[in-house]
């Protein structure tokens, strides 16, 4: 069995995380989005400013308060997960989140991706009543279901007053906004990751054993050419699944033998620890793939590919998940 980790080649075919898609490895904003970072820290002042004359006796924002302000997520390429550290204080509401009805304080965050990926953030760990929602780039919530099982707006997650989100996003400028539901706010750390999805359908991937079945179809994808030992340059469907912070690690396993005419390949991408690895011709044309999932939360997914372009069509693919 050949399973294959890539980092590098990850970071040429990842989204991008610059205003115009065109940043260094090092995260930084191009000249580009740094005029954009400007725009929006100049045009107007903050209505905490507007309200109060007198602004050196108001409480005083963390710069990131409005959404028209969001500050660009400072990702970097070698790896697509980031931690970022936030702050809500004060008493200024900005947006009104689709899945609750009393905000207060927010902080937004900006980016942009190239490619159609998986997006996930959590605030676990976080000692107050958080609510994450996902925007779009003109700050208008998104509110509407982007793949089954998933959640663009959330308050609780997983038995706690934490958030948990994940959404499928086509390329596109976005923001993600961080609120305390009621009165609640203080500090955080947003746990954010996101993996390539692939080009036909996505569903959330069961407990357990199980038989997943499916049909790739078309030409290409959108997960090529990230190991030199899988090509996998045909359409793909994904399975994804979110872990919480309790739920233990465990295996997974993902095997097409006997169950495709085509050469397939199996890939996972395991945003902190896996970023990437790939099986093929593990029996005959079909593969067989293992990877530890990590215990606590995050993000994973997996994928069916094809070898070329044109490997596709109907499969099943017997999957084990922890």
């Amino acid at each position: 069995m050949r399973t294959v980790r890539c980092h590098s080649l990850w970071a040429a075919a990842v989204a991008c995380v610059t205003a115009s898609c065109g940043g260094g490895g090092d995260g930084g904003a191009d000249s580009d989005s740094g005029a954009r970072q400007d725009a929006h820290t100049t045009d107007a002042p903050s209505r905490t400013e507007a309200a109060n004359p007198h602004p050196e006796a108001a409480t005083v924002g963390p710069g990131n308060e409005h959404c028209a302000m969001a500050t660009m997520i400072p990702l970097s390429n070698s790896t697509p997960h980031e931690d970022i550290a936030a702050t809500t204080v004060g008493a200024t509401h900005d947006v009104d989140a689709p899945c609750v009805s009393d905000m207060g304080a927010e902080v937004f965050y900006e980016f942009s991706v190239s490619k159609r990926i998986i997006v996930y953030a959590d605030t676990f760990g976080a000692t107050w009543n958080t609510v994450l929602f996902l925007l779009s780039n003109d700050c208008t919530p998104e509110s509407g279901s982007t793949t089954p099982g998933d959640a663009v707006c959330n308050d609780d997650a997983c038995g706690t007053q934490q958030s948990q989100i994940v959404a499928v996003l086509n390329p596109g400028y976005y923001r993600l906004g961080l609120g305390g539901r009621g009165a609640d706010q203080g500090a955080a750390t947003i746990h954010f990751e996101w993996a390539l999805a692939g080009s036909g359908t996505l569903n959330p991937l069961p407990q357990g054993s199980t038989v997943q079945s499916g049909t790739t179809i078309g030409t290409g994808g959108e997960i090529e050419g990230l190991s030199p030992d899988c090509i996998a340059a045909g359409p793909e469907n994904s399975y994804w699944w979110a872990n919480c912070p309790n739920d233990p690690g465990g295996m997974l396993t993902g095997s097409t033998c006997g169950g495709a005419t085509w050469e397939t390949v199996v890939e996972v991408q395991i945003p902190e620890s896996v970023p990437y690895a790939c099986n093929l011709d593990a029996c005959g044309l079909q593969s067989t793939l293992s990877a530890a999932v990590p215990a606590g939360a995050g993000l994973r997914v997996l994928s069916m590919d094809g070898q070329d372009g044109t490997d596709n069509g109907s499969y099943m693919m017997t999957v084990n998940r922890p």
